[in-house]
């Protein structure tokens, strides 16, 4: 890593292991995720691990720069699987190529590599495949039906993983699969932003937290990244700034608009914390080194544009699954934010507005 460059990480971990931490802390939630949406998710991720890799070994390549030492920081993987996670299990693989290429070549070398890039490129690839390919991107499988609904075997079955691998790689298909039951991204597209927790109605009428059936996909695999969040938390590798202004945010938002009963077509406050992409965003899409905001003030205020903007593009935009569009905008925002709150230096003169005079620090 370049050392006279964001981003400064000053631990005795390396970036390596750091990366490597941040894949472990998300593999619960990996698990969760294709338990409940099928062996896609898994092609997903090993597609644009291969293409990510490749894409960066190509650009180093071109840039006569050390191709073995910059993939073993391992950041591609990271890219790689917050891209796939975001898009929908079985998604083919010539999009699955273009977002990762677009993502590795032209957000992340294009600005000069890791520790340079303004944006986070795994939210600029999703965003271009979004508004490029909005159908393809927004048609999420129901979770009791990752794969055709009229079978009765698994999703996970060996019978699942060749449905979810035709899915990738159309050419294979020997004949035409009907999937019904496609959901618009998430349970608020689905219910219109007005969908019910489906943990507690799983636990009222007895049915299992972890069946396919029960509709609680999508809140479980939030928990999951909640609890991935949480262990960085605990080790350092991220600060509370960040997360915690998102979290908040959207609280106060949701529980600002939200009206009695449950009805309200701006969504209840928890489907808006765990019916959604919000805790991913909040723990590993946000708090992106590079491209976040920098002091711990600038940090926060970061994170109150993301969670406003989150609630903000939900309720009254056009996108309700909105975390790409609010951490891109929110990077767009954190130069801005660095140089108002950066760090003064002892002894320096400000002028103070409600003493109207200046002082010494």
């Amino acid at each position: 890593m370049n050392s006279s460059s964001s981003p400064f990480q000053f631990a005795k971990l390396k970036t390596r292991q750091l990366m490597l931490l941040v894949l472990a802390a998300a593999s619960p939630a990996v698990l969760m995720h294709t338990w409940f949406f099928g062996y896609g998710m898994l092609l997903n991720i090993a597609l644009a691990a291969v293409i990510g890799l490749s894409s960066e070994a190509v650009c180093l390549w071109l840039q006569n720069k050390p191709i073995k030492v910059a993939l073993s920081d391992y950041s591609a993987l990271v890219t790689a699987l917050l891209f796939a996670v975001t898009i929908p299990p079985g998604t083919a693989w010539w999009l699955i190529a273009m977002g990762m290429v677009f993502a590795i070549a032209l957000v992340k070398h294009a600005y000069g590599g890791l520790g340079h890039n303004v944006f986070n490129p795994a939210m600029a690839g999703y965003l271009f495949l979004l508004l490029a390919f909005p159908l393809s991107m927004t048609a999420w499988h129901l979770p009791q039906a990752a794969v055709t609904p009229a079978s009765d075997h698994s999703p996970l079955s060996w019978t699942g993983f060749i449905e979810s691998l035709s899915f990738v790689f159309p050419i294979i298909q020997n004949q035409t699969i009907d999937i019904d039951g496609l959901a618009m991204a998430t349970p608020l597209i689905e219910y219109k932003m007005a969908g019910q927790n489906a943990v507690l109605e799983a636990y009222r009428e007895g049915l299992p937290l972890f069946s396919r059936s029960s509709g609680t996909g999508w809140e479980l695999v939030n928990m999951a990244y909640l609890i991935g969040g949480l262990f960085l938390l605990s080790l350092r590798i991220i600060s509370w700034h960040i997360p915690v202004a998102i979290i908040a945010s959207v609280l106060m938002m949701s529980l600002l608009f939200y009206s009695d009963g449950g009805s309200s077509v701006n969504g209840t406050p928890y489907l808006h914390l765990f019916g959604s992409a919000t805790m991913i965003g909040a723990f590993f899409i946000a708090t992106d080194p590079v491209s976040a905001a920098t002091s711990n003030p600038a940090r926060i205020v970061y994170g109150i544009i993301i969670g406003c903007s989150i609630y903000g593009i939900r309720v009254w935009g056009s996108y309700l699954d909105s975390i790409a569009i609010a951490v891109l905008f929110a990077n767009f925002c954190a130069p801005m934010l660095d140089h108002f709150f950066r760090p003064r230096i002892f002894g320096q003169v400000r002028w103070s507005p409600l003493r109207g005079q200046t002082s010494h620090e």
